[in-house]
């Protein structure tokens, strides 16, 4: 497209060279060399524009621009129409990137919250794309955001996240491990735990041996000699230092270079040297200015304000821990009146010792400064005093609200519960109604039906007079069956009582089919007294030991039955144990029964268990919880 021809030349030739180059880095490095030339091809493309995709690459190309030359609102401007468009054209990598620069101008102005949001929605776009290494990236970018927030604990959890992310992938890329490690050591090192800091910092000096050019990773050995600085190991901490800064002289890096330098100059007043601290920090002042990061310059004020403080320069101290004080207000937005109190008091102290030989009159015009400044302070606390006041009732009428809505929901939910509950119930007295009603009259009609062919047969010795026989039989054994399902279907739960006294009409009913065998049936007395069952479970444990049973009655040719029905720690436990002709368990086919029963096992949460063996009788284990 003729778009996208003249927009590459916008961007890629703003050097004068006609070479086209791919890479977008290098492209936004040569619109900051040249602006003149970018801007005429930005409008000569803007007159060739024809479809949404030409659109949707413009203003993401226009968005880079104003970000490489630090224009906030012409940048957010160009976000606000480059995304939806990206969005509508599944350009969700470019979407990404815009998300993450938006990150950095974020954090780099102090402004955490809306970094983190940032950072946030270019990870939701990576997890989109399912592209593990940007997930990783973005991981580590928040993990920066809460360290610069201070908040150690989440930075040290997001950067564990970067690196596991990245470390369990398919195709590991050592860059996101040591983005991922740098983040972790960051957080370890200003939470006071200098020796897990060290461990990821080294941990990346080791994974630096499997990257081909090692210059874009100088802030690993910054960060080496910086947690060696808190250390008190000075020479150590400016080996590392002094090595970050040779590579990034090479490189330009502003906001590096306002690092090396702050670390420089803190090492040089902490072994004495006074002027070579000042030089460092006339450098570091400078770097991070240029580097507009709000971060930066809070760090070289407050390592300025201790170093005055050092030499004994309280006034210019003062200056400075004001300065600080109030970059970081900027930041965080809460007050820090108790701080700064606490140091101006301390400072104003210190003068007073100093004056001493002072005139009288210059005295009493300092302990009126110091009157004057208290009362300040007073003022400050009791607004703080008012505002936290106004927080907390707001909070408190906040959590009630919160407390009625979560009560209204519960309350919904509850009804809508038994609203659900009444129509299973319904459900299911229709269901067993139309089975008693239509297939329970039916299977009466047809064992009627097939007892009366049978007594008006002739021939009352012969094979179908028996068919009918087992017919009859057979409908008759159904019609019970569909008894007791409907017995369980009618109600919402069966007490242990309920199923004992149905278990106990079955053997009942099936000692008097069989004079030859004798019934046993125990239950334990530990059993209790509230166990109650869901119909499907009630069903299924009657129709284990129905199964149990009906198969020793018919295949065992036992004399005694037993059926037990145990309590064992929280475990139901079912037995059905027969003294018959038994039979080898590896070389019987399984029948329905024994099947049936197998799979019911499982419908209750348990497992089964046949033990036999020939002639030695037949048991059958279910256990199951409550």
């Amino acid at each position: 497209m003729k778009y996208l021809l003249i927009v590459l030349a916008g961007l890629l030739c703003w050097d004068g060279s006609s070479q086209v180059q791919p890479n977008l880095d290098s492209l936004l490095l040569r619109s900051l060399q040249s602006k003149d030339s970018s801007a005429y091809y930005f409008t000569q493309a803007k007159k060739l524009l024809k479809s949404p995709d030409d659109t949707a690459n413009y203003f993401y190309h226009k968005f880079f621009e104003k970000d490489a030359n630090r224009k906030t609102d012409s940048t957010n401007y160009f976000a606000d129409l480059a995304i939806p468009m990206l969005e509508s054209i599944d350009s969700l990598d470019r979407i990404r990137k815009i998300y993450e620069r938006l990150h950095f101008q974020e954090l780099r102005a102090g402004r955490y919250e809306g970094s983190l949001n940032y950072a946030q929605l270019a990870l939701n776009t990576a997890e989109r794309l399912k592209d593990t290494a940007r997930m990783s990236l973005h991981l580590s970018d928040i993990s920066i955001v809460y360290h610069d927030f201070e908040d150690y604990s989440r930075g040290v959890e997001y950067g564990k996240k970067a690196y596991q992310i990245m470390n369990e992938a398919s195709e590991v890329n050592y860059r996101y491990l040591i983005f991922a490690n740098n983040a972790t050591g960051i957080n370890f090192d200003d939470w006071g735990m200098a020796d897990s800091a060290l461990y990821y910092h080294f941990n990346n000096l080791d994974l630096l041996g499997h990257m081909e050019d090692s210059l874009p990773y100088t802030f690993i050995f910054n960060n080496i000699g910086n947690t060696y600085l808190k250390q008190n190991k000075f020479r150590d901490s400016r080996k590392y230092i002094n090595k970050a800064l040779e590579l990034n002289l090479r490189r330009g890096r502003k906001y590096n270079l306002a690092t090396n330098y702050t670390n420089l100059a803190t090492i040089a007043y902490k072994m004495g040297d006074y002027q070579l601290a000042k030089n460092e920090f006339i450098l570091a002042n400078k770097y991070a200015n240029e580097s507009e990061s709000i971060e930066k310059i809070r760090d070289v004020v407050q390592q300025e304000a201790w170093f005055y403080k050092e030499i004994g320069d309280f006034e210019k101290a003062l200056e400075r821990q004001e300065a600080f004080y109030k970059l970081r207000d900027s930041v965080f937005n809460e007050e820090r009146a108790a701080s700064f109190a606490e140091m101006e008091t301390k400072y104003e102290t210190e003068k007073k010792e100093k004056a001493l030989a002072e005139t009288r009159a210059d005295l009493a015009e300092r302990e009126l400064q110091v009157k004057r400044k208290n009362t300040l302070i007073y003022g400050g606390f009791g607004l703080a005093l008012i505002l936290g006041l106004l927080g907390y009732l707001v909070f408190s009428r906040q959590k009630l609200k919160n407390r009625q809505l979560k009560k209204e929901s519960e309350l919904k939910t509850a009804l809508a519960r038994i609203e659900t509950q009444n129509k299973l119930q319904e459900q299911r007295l229709r269901i067993s109604r139309d089975l008693h009603d239509n297939i329970g009259s039916q299977l009466t009609f047809v064992t009627s039906s097939v007892d009366n062919l049978k007594f008006g047969l002739k021939d009352k010795e012969g094979a179908i007079p028996g068919k009918l026989s087992m017919i009859s039989e057979f409908t008759t054994q159904t019609i019970y069956e569909l008894r007791d399902t409907i017995w369980a279907m009618n109600k919402n739960e069966i007490t242990f009582e309920d199923l004992q006294v149905r278990i106990s009409n079955f053997i009942e009913k099936a000692n008097k089919s069989r004079d030859n065998v004798a019934f046993n049936f125990q239950v334990s007395e530990n059993i209790p007294a509230d166990t109650t069952f869901s119909s499907l479970k009630g069903i299924n444990i009657y129709r284990i030991i129905q199964e149990g049973v009906n198969n020793a009655l018919k295949y065992s040719d036992a004399t005694e039955i037993k059926v037990n029905v145990l309590w064992k720690g929280d475990q139901f436990l079912l037995e059905i144990i027969d003294n018959g002709i038994g039979f080898d368990i590896e070389k019987i086919e399984r029948g329905n029964g024994l099947t049936n029963i197998n799979k019911r096992a499982k419908e209750l949460g348990g497992t089964s268990l046949i033990d036999s063996a020939k002639g030695k009788g037949t048991r059958i284990s279910v256990q199951y919880p409550k």
